[in-house]
């Protein structure tokens, strides 16, 4: 074979060709060499290797591509199962959560941890009557401190006619505290029955007694009826109890006698030396009062007068 044939690019004739076999999976594959790999004479030749694998198919899928596509089908594989691992740890660890809450809302919502007698502490409890307030918390008695509906207690107490208001709250793991508001008495009403009504300032009945109270005023009123424990008075009485909450102390001290009608309409105050004070409606106290202690700062009522506070003009009798 001439060296200028190969030099001029020149096919080879491939009689010529020499065959070898490279082994690389264990299965042969055959190329053809053109030149001489002795490189004997000194001749500087090219050598040209041709698969003829790649020479018939040369569009085929190399195998190293298929190799690749296996392992990130491996690796995706492996990342789900990773994700379905985590999601399993997960659902598992929120049903332990839930499985301890449970348990631990059936222990703290049982007998053990209910309200008992000793733990119970009630303040400003001083005329609220005690049987009714009792069987109010022996209600209570023996249920879970949790589940005690305080906002149900204070509406018990609070239909107690001395109280005025109250607050309840539990005190952990087997108390109940009870904060009392009493209300202020006021003056005392006899009923038709001859039995005193001890009103507040608001009229509500807090007590009937037998006898009549000197530390509160005395009220009289026409119509009246026998009103109950936590009952209204009627607009009358209802008026001159807001009456006696605001007098001052010093007019206070003077009264012997307070009368109204049933309908509130002439509210009239005696006083120790026989002054009759005439107010009138039994609204709108306040300026009333006002009139009234301008007139005894002044010094111009002799004992046994009439002063009329029910108007603007102020009027002066005898």
């Amino acid at each position: 074979m001439d060296s200028k044939d190969e030099r001029s690019g020149r096919s080879i004739d491939p009689g010529l060709r020499r065959k070898i076999s490279i082994s690389d999976d264990g299965v042969p594959d055959s190329v053809y060499v053109d030149g001489d790999l002795t490189g004997k004479g000194g001749s500087r030749r090219k050598i040209v290797i041709i698969d003829e694998d790649e020479r018939r198919n040369p569009a085929a899928n190399p195998a190293p591509r298929r190799s690749m596509d296996g392992r990130v089908r491996a690796r995706r594989a492996a990342v789900r199962r990773a994700l379905g691992r985590r999601r399993f740890v997960r659902a598992i660890g929120a049903l332990v959560v839930l499985v301890l809450g449970i348990a631990v809302l059936a222990v703290l919502g049982s007998s053990w941890f209910g309200v008992r007698s000793g733990d119970v502490r009630v303040s400003g409890n001083v005329y609220t009557n005690p049987v009714q307030l009792n069987a109010i918390i022996d209600e209570v008695l023996g249920t879970p401190v949790v589940l005690v509906d305080t906002d149900a207690i204070e509406e018990q107490i609070d239909a107690i006619a001395w109280v005025a208001g109250s607050s309840v709250r539990t005190d952990w793991p087997f108390g109940l505290v009870i904060d009392i508001r009493e209300r202020e008495p006021v003056l005392s009403i006899p009923g038709p029955d001859g039995l005193f009504r001890v009103l507040d300032a608001d009229g509500r009945v807090l007590d009937v007694i037998d006898g009549w109270p000197f530390e509160y005023l005395l009220l009289t009123s026409d119509d009246t009826p026998n009103l109950g424990v936590a009952e209204f008075a009627p607009p009358g009485p209802t008026g001159a109890a807001a009456l006696g909450a605001v007098l001052t102390a010093g007019i206070r001290d003077r009264v012997s006698l307070i009368e109204v009608d049933a309908a509130g309409t002439d509210l009239r105050v005696t006083l120790d030396d026989g002054t009759v004070i005439k107010f009138g409606a039994a609204r709108e106290l306040f300026p009333k009062l006002v009139r009234l202690e301008t007139v005894l700062s002044a010094g111009e009522l002799l004992p046994g007068a009439t002063v009329d506070v029910s108007t603007d003009e102020v009027v002066l009798g005898e």
